[in-house]
């Protein structure tokens, strides 16, 4: 089978020629910070690629999308692989424009899209925080009314902390607005408002096999001064709450069009009464850190147990209980005098 596979995480981890198997041509398309600098590093990573591209500029560069079309044009690719949650709509657009199957725009929309994601899943009954579509002021102002402050602005597309806003006055909205002039146009901003919630952050992490649920593992974040992507620390399995987060994003998957075989990562709020909500929901890969998330405790990388999957290249036994207890930690330099 011929694979193109759009790649920003670093090569020497998500190996999808090995992880594939013999028998595949596989085309790589790969942001230049997910490659070694080095020369030799570089060529021995790369080994087993039918072809490679390296583009410096990756990350929302139309560029990329008309370099695959080109290189669809000599291969025929049959599947293409975008397992990033930043590179979900760019996957889906190639894969309608090649004529190859996977999920589908309309169905990386529903994940993408957060008010759309969250019309789906409120009419799901999945428990989440009151929430608006933000296009004008008034849209704002008539949340702000209904709910008080403070309020979280966020965009409707995109992943993670980026360009998420916390306005807890009135004093807020003049800068705010300012910042998102687009919101005084007739076409109007592509914004979500929430209610606040003081909380403790979890995820869950895990991976979709032909429809059903291959492995799923709740975590919660690394503490304050660890970098974000780290790995969290994986929940024991006899914890109570352990089971409440993967029930909730396993009910949140199902609400949705997912595919029938990803990479799925779900960030889950707990407030201070106990209540849990969902935050959000990808159908892909959190950027940058989805390989090291559940490989402390069951000795697994999320992508290779996907990727392996998919062509039934000796995907490895999922244990049905963690091997082992583990997380980060930060130990600061000893002062010396």
């Amino acid at each position: 089978m011929r694979f193109l596979v759009l790649n920003r995480t670093p090569v020497a981890q998500c190996r999808y020629p090995e992880f594939l198997g013999e028998g595949h041509d596989v085309v790589l398309i790969t942001d230049a910070a997910a490659v070694p600098a080095d020369a030799d590093e570089r060529t021995a990573v790369l080994r087993g690629y039918a072809h490679v591209e390296i583009v410096e500029e990756f990350h929302a560069n139309p560029a990329v999308e008309l370099l695959a079309l080109r290189l669809h044009e000599k291969w025929a690719f049959e599947r293409l692989l975008a397992l990033s949650e930043s590179d979900l709509s760019r996957g889906a657009r190639l894969r309608a424009a090649m004529g190859v199957p996977g999920h589908s725009a309309a169905g990386v929309d529903a994940f993408r899209d957060k008010y759309a994601m969250k019309s789906a899943l409120w009419e799901a009954g999945v428990p989440l925080l009151p929430f608006a579509a933000v296009r004008h002021a008034t849209d704002l102002a008539d949340f702000i009314a209904e709910h008080g402050w403070p309020v979280v602005v966020k965009p409707r597309r995109g992943g993670g902390p980026e360009g998420v806003e916390v306005l807890h006055t009135p004093d807020d909205l003049p800068a705010f607005l300012a910042r998102h002039p687009e919101a005084g146009t007739d076409d109007g901003a592509l914004l979500l408002a929430e209610t606040y919630l003081e909380h403790q952050p979890f995820h869950v992490d895990g991976v979709l096999v032909d429809g059903g649920i291959r492995l799923v593992r709740p975590s919660a974040p690394a503490a304050a001064g660890i970098p974000r992507d780290a790995p969290g620390t994986p929940l024991e399995p006899h914890d109570p709450l352990s089971g409440d987060l993967c029930a909730l994003a396993v009910a949140a998957l199902r609400a949705l069009p997912a595919p029938r075989d990803c990479v799925f990562h779900a960030e889950v709020f707990r407030g201070g009464d106990g209540l849990l909500v969902l935050n959000g929901i990808s159908a892909g890969a959190r950027d940058g850190s989805e390989e090291a998330v559940p490989e402390p405790g069951f000795g697994l990388r999320l992508a290779e147990l996907h990727l392996r999957s998919l062509t039934g290249n000796s995907p490895a036994p999922v244990p049905a209980r963690p091997l082992r207890t583990a997380g980060p930690a930060l130990l600061p330099s000893r002062p010396y005098w």
